[in-house]
């Protein structure tokens, strides 16, 4: 039996999961719940993402809130259950979502909805963990697939997959590889004979990041005179930047 998908997403990063999950045999993809759309440009025009502009030219319905499922859909979740032998399921994959999920849509689904994190959990939990790594000099990461639940990072762990960190690495390429590592992970999970069995993280190794703002990309005129600025520059390409402040008080953008 096919298994439906419910999918969660709201970046590029989402994207690639997206876009493999609509070319893998034996799942459909029953609906997109994204962001909504959100000023952008000189004249702030409402912009939808890239997801829900990929979702809608491939006829998935998409919808701008979790809370806002037809009710078809979410009976049909609530009828299905996961296990061996089990068909026709209804699950939920979270991947780059950026929007906290209530605990009445995981019900919904009966607990079984995932989400595709890049980093080894417990380690680097929250919403920056591609920055972080490389702020923090790592080399060895990985993806995690967790079970959801009502707080951040914290369900418990399906499986995990390593990769490495090169000296080369920004956020984009890094989140390109570990996404992509991630939803194969998904996928080679669906073909097990009992494919979510999960067990509990070790909370007390966690590290947490945070939401990165516009002034994590400021360095000290003294900082930037040294040209040490790889990882930040790498780290921080795209969003929020690295600049810094001359001895003249002007604004100097340096990525």
């Amino acid at each position: 039996m096919t298994t439906q998908i419910v999918f969660f997403g709201s970046s590029e990063f989402s994207l690639i999961v997206l876009k493999k999950l609509l070319n893998a045999q034996g799942l459909s993809l029953c609906a997109v719940v994204t962001t909504p759309d959100a000023p952008a440009g000189r004249h702030l025009k409402l912009t939808p993402n890239p997801v829900k502009v990929f979702a809608q030219k491939n006829n998935i319905p998409v919808y701008t809130s979790p809370l806002s499922f037809p009710s078809p859909i979410i009976s049909r979740a609530r009828g299905c259950a996961v296990g061996e032998g089990a068909g026709g399921e209804v699950l939920g994959l979270v991947a780059a979502y950026g929007k906290i999920i209530p605990q009445s849509v995981i019900d919904i689904f009966g607990g079984h909805i995932y989400n595709i994190h890049p980093s080894l959990l417990p380690k680097y939990k929250g919403p920056s963990p591609l920055q972080q790594q490389i702020l923090d000099g790592v080399t060895q990461t990985g993806v995690t697939i967790i079970q959801l639940d009502a707080l951040t990072d914290h369900g418990p762990i399906v499986t995990q997959a390593k990769s490495k960190i090169t000296p080369t690495d920004t956020t984009v390429t890094l989140g390109v590889k570990l996404f992509s590592l991630g939803t194969d992970l998904f996928l080679s999970q669906l073909r097990k004979a009992t494919p979510f069995k999960a067990k509990p993280q070790n909370h007390s190794l966690a590290t947490y990041t945070h939401k990165l703002t516009r002034q994590d990309g400021f360095v000290s005129w003294e900082e930037y005179q040294t040209q040490d600025l790889d990882r930040k520059l790498r780290a921080f390409v795209g969003w929020p930047g690295v600049w810094t402040i001359n001895p003249q008080g002007e604004r100097v953008k340096i990525s």
